[in-house]
């Protein structure tokens, strides 16, 4: 398995250069997080963190972090005295973290993790000046792309959102699945599917291509599994029910009325997803008519996740046309 951006990098409980065994997750503080993932020859090692020290003003004016993993602590002369340094002699998590790199002997990387632990960014490091500080140069880069503005809510849906589940290249390919092979969308009446107008007007593609739903399913699940245990305390392994793209357009007038995802008696649904594969349209929101008034709009390739027994509504698009992929994840 080869880490891309997205993928979180898992828990673990590993013994820091300080001699106590410590938690990864239990020692972040809610910023982005900065990973050194090192092992070889001690030089090259502490090149890297004496490379890091001299970012710290920049580290820390981005609340980041800055965590180590070697595979000997006793390799690490310079003291960075914010950082927790781990030892990972047996090298597993070492291996995945140094996965798919191109650096020479594929042993010193940096990871950037948004403050989640999943990947915004990654660096093999083949020169450590000049690598670490274009690394935190761009970690800038991302930290100071415009976001939506942060709002003090008082009430709302019990829902996740995650950015990056999927990335824009395989958003433009389901969008040109559904280009080439679409129907008028089908609702379930608890025994069939039928269209529906009064409940549902949309067209939609199913994904039917092994290749393609093997890529997605291996994709989004090992995002989401994560992010349910935490959230949700669900650990139970769930399988994906199928992947349809759905299209609503504003000279059709689509929508999709409000409505629960759980209607069918011949397998459990447990959580539904909605996976925005496109921008540049206006409306199209998600809404959760029992809990406020609050709408939900995730960009492109970023998706909410919900209980199947939450009622929801898809919003009309009042300009352009939208694109989504649905899935639920099932017993």
């Amino acid at each position: 398995m080869s880490l891309r951006i997205g993928d979180r990098i898992p828990n673990f409980q590993l013994p820091s250069k300080d001699g106590l065994k410590r938690i990864f997750y239990f020692e972040l503080n809610g910023g982005v997080i900065i990973l050194l993932a090192a092992r070889g020859p001690a030089t090259a090692i502490n090149e890297c963190f004496t490379e890091l020290g001299s970012c710290m003003e920049a580290i820390n004016s981005l609340g980041g972090q800055v965590f180590g993993v070697t595979d000997n602590v006793s390799k690490v002369t310079e003291n960075l005295s914010s950082s927790i340094i781990f030892e990972d002699k047996e090298g597993r998590l070492s291996d995945l973290l140094l996965s798919g790199s191109d650096a020479k002997n594929h042993n010193l990387k940096l990871l950037l993790l948004d403050p989640n632990q999943r990947v915004l960014m990654q660096f093999p490091i083949s020169d450590p000046k000049r690598d670490i500080h274009a690394s935190i140069k761009a970690l800038k880069g991302i930290l100071d792309a415009p976001q939506p503005p942060a709002r003090t809510l008082q009430y709302g849906a019990p829902a996740l959102l995650m950015n990056n589940l999927i990335d824009l290249d395989l958003c433009g390919r389901l969008i040109d699945k559904w280009k080439k092979d679409h129907q008028e969308g089908q609702v379930n009446d608890g025994t069939r599917n039928a269209p529906d107008a009064s409940i549902k007007k949309n067209r939609e593609h199913v994904v039917r291509d092994p290749d393609l739903f093997r890529e997605i399913a291996s994709t989004i699940g090992p995002r989401i599994a994560p992010e349910l245990e935490k959230a949700f305390n669900f650990e139970q392994r769930l399988r994906f029910e199928a992947f349809t793209v759905l299209s609503y357009s504003d000279d059709r007038e689509d929508f999709f009325a409000p409505h629960r995802d759980n209607l069918r008696q011949t397998q459990k649904r447990r959580f539904a997803m909605s996976l925005n594969l496109n921008e540049g349209y206006e409306g199209g929101e998600l809404w959760f008519p029992e809990y406020g008034k609050h709408k939900y709009l995730p960009a492109a390739g970023a998706g909410v996740i919900f209980s199947c027994s939450l009622l929801h509504e898809a919003l009309p698009v009042t300009k352009g046309q939208r694109w989504v992929m649905v899935t639920f994840m099932c017993d």
